[in-house]
């Protein structure tokens, strides 16, 4: 992000950005976005424009839920959301996707909001029990060799959306897996178009094994404060995510669904997951394909979409450095 730090969250800004910046409009010059179509303006010469979370999301069109409460992650698990965080819901991840530029695959099941300007989108995949035997066979350079080339593939339906185009810069953290709580963990380095490929994005991406499928979490940061989001994250997890009784890695039992690849896999699919969000997984009738090229690969690039909106915001340029 590298943008003016502020108390509300770089999503929650964008979102205003975008409930007050529609087409339908024209704006004047001044960087002054005007208000959407379906909202009211707000009224500043009467009193301030909506400054805490809860008012700039219920303005564009989101319910959030606040902690400390616990929250339900589809069917299969649950989290602990302390004070300070938020959550997004089922009934709003529609408006919200919409909001940062992604389409939905249908396996969402809420996006947690951090006090401190990072966010953790989850979905879950019921593929059945994925075998860990290839945990000491990650190889990284391979992975990111594959990444790579399908995520220039990807760009392609990007820029048929006009979407940004993306670029994969190396591992922020190379594949890690962790046998004794079976979640599997790695973080990319990701730039845009957007501004030329110079603000550096990370996508940290956890997998949390189950007995009957993946949760598929990805953590949103900006790379100057990624090692502490990072830590954040994993102790919201650690501390807060939980399977329900009978859907836990452990509870395995024989004749349950086994998912037809390992580790590696997850790691690519992480980029066929995404994928979905672009609408190309209706083109594919199976999780690979014939080959590895055969799969289109998109990261999840909410973080971008994010700071696109927000530069819309402050009315800064693309070309712009930020403050």
């Amino acid at each position: 992000m590298h943008l003016t730090r502020c108390l509300l969250l770089a999503t929650c800004v964008a979102l205003t950005a975008v409930a007050q910046d529609k087409p339908k409009e024209a704006r004047p010059k001044e960087a002054q976005p005007a208000a959407a179509a379906t909202e009211p303006a707000p009224d500043t010469a009467n009193g301030p424009r909506p400054h805490t979370r809860e008012e700039v999301y219920a303005n564009a069109g989101i319910k959030l839920v606040n902690g400390p409460t616990t929250v339900t992650l589809g069917q299969a698990a649950e989290l602990k959301l302390p004070e300070g965080y938020a959550f997004v819901g089922p009934d709003s991840l529609d408006r919200y996707y919409e909001l940062t530029q992604n389409s939905r695959s249908g396996n969402e099941v809420g996006v947690v909001l951090s006090p401190n300007n990072w966010t953790l989108f989850f979905d879950y995949d019921d593929i059945g029990y994925v075998k860990d035997d290839d945990k000491d066979k990650l190889n990284a350079d391979k992975l990111m060799s594959s990444m790579t080339d399908n995520q220039n593939a990807a760009n392609e339906a990007r820029k048929e959306r006009g979407w940004d185009e993306l670029r994969l810069n190396g591992w922020a953290t190379p594949p890690h897996y962790d046998a004794k709580t079976n979640n599997l963990k790695w973080a990319i380095n990701l730039t845009s178009s957007q501004d030329q490929f110079k603000e550096v994005w990370i996508n940290g991406s956890i997998r949390l094994l189950g007995r009957g499928g993946v949760m598929n979490v990805t953590l949103v940061s900006d790379s100057a404060v990624f090692k502490q989001a990072e830590t954040e994250a994993d102790q919201l997890l650690a501390g807060g995510f939980n399977y329900v009784s009978g859907q836990k890695y452990t509870e395995f039992k024989a004749g349950d669904k086994v998912a037809q690849y390992g580790l590696a896999a997850l790691v690519l699919g992480g980029g066929v997951a995404a994928a979905a969000k672009l609408g190309w997984l209706a083109q594919f009738t199976a999780f690979f394909g014939k080959a590895w090229k055969a799969v289109v690969a998109a990261l999840v690039a909410v973080g971008v979409g994010i700071k696109k909106l927000l530069n819309k915001f402050t009315g800064a340029r693309p070309d712009e450095p930020s403050a």
